[in-house]
């Protein structure tokens, strides 16, 4: 897996953040049934728990752990009897719960990358890996904030708009200093 670099990072985070603002700001009455829908929905949240289990694997193989060593064999098959248990016993909110998982793991890979880039536009990204690594936690630990977050912004428009603009502007903004700053 080749790494990315801080311009790789930005260009993901950012555009990622503006999909997600402008689908806000665009979507009007249409996505409110699919915010909804989200904290609950099944095969959404079981491809989200995919990724966060692989997420899982891929870090416990490269930590330089010699405890983990004599068991790193058996990280696969573990994965791979996680990923069915956990559609299982953790279908309620599961999008959730994995969507927090995810936003616990990237945030590793890219502060090792961050550490020898010298440029101080890199603490935006740093404080970017922090915050969602923080809402990872609680997400993690109370799924049903995102579900009430889903729906706030499914039942008043402002507030999806203003999350929208917001979101958009950060997307941007995360872009705009990969492009000047990382490149």
């Amino acid at each position: 897996m080749p790494h990315l670099n801080a311009f790789n990072w930005s260009l993901i985070i950012g555009i990622i953040a503006t999909v997600i603002g402008l689908s806000l700001l665009a979507g009007g009455q249409k996505i409110t049934p699919l915010l909804l829908a989200l904290p609950r929905h099944k095969w959404t949240g079981r491809i989200l728990a995919v990724l966060a289990w692989i997420g899982t694997g891929w870090a416990i193989m490269v930590m330089p752990l010699s405890m983990l060593t004599p068991y790193k064999q058996f990280v696969p098959y573990i994965i791979i009897i996680s990923i069915p248990l956990s559609w299982f016993w953790l279908e309620d909110l599961l999008t959730c719960r994995a969507t927090a998982g995810l936003l616990m793991l990237f945030p590793t890979p890219l502060l090792l990358c961050l550490r020898s880039h010298h440029s101080p536009w890199r603490l935006v990204l740093i404080s970017f890996a922090y915050l969602a690594l923080t809402a990872g936690m609680v997400v993690m630990l109370y799924p049903w904030h995102m579900r009430r977050a889903c729906h706030a912004l499914a039942k008043n428009s402002v507030t999806r708009i203003a999350t929208g603009a917001a979101t958009t502007l950060i997307g941007i903004l995360i872009i705009a200093i990969g492009l000047l700053a990382f490149q």
